[in-house]
């Protein structure tokens, strides 16, 4: 057996699009508890600018490679952290 038919067989489309919005979701906790609090002690700015970058580099990745889960899914984690770090530059300032 390929890997492709391996692939559907355990239909990991399904998976990978699951796990991809399960990252999207992964930090939205942190977003709201940031918003309701307004505390940014503890939080690393550096880590969250750093980690937007790595998810429009892979979101690109999905652009250019026509991989639509990559694409979305990382393009919307981005739009999260880049209200994080938006939240966090705002309260700090």
């Amino acid at each position: 057996m390929i890997r492709e038919e391996f692939a559907r067989k355990i239909h990991w489309s399904k998976i990978v699009w699951t796990f991809g919005l399960i990252n999207v979701m992964a930090m939205l906790p942190q977003m709201w508890q940031l918003i309701h609090t307004r505390e940014t002690i503890g939080l690393s700015l550096e880590m969250f600018v750093l980690y937007f970058v790595i998810q429009i580099a892979f979101s690109l990745q999905g652009f250019f490679n026509r991989d639509k889960m990559l694409m979305w899914c990382l393009g919307l984690s981005a739009a999260v952290s880049a209200t994080i770090i938006s939240t966090i530059v705002y309260l700090r300032h």
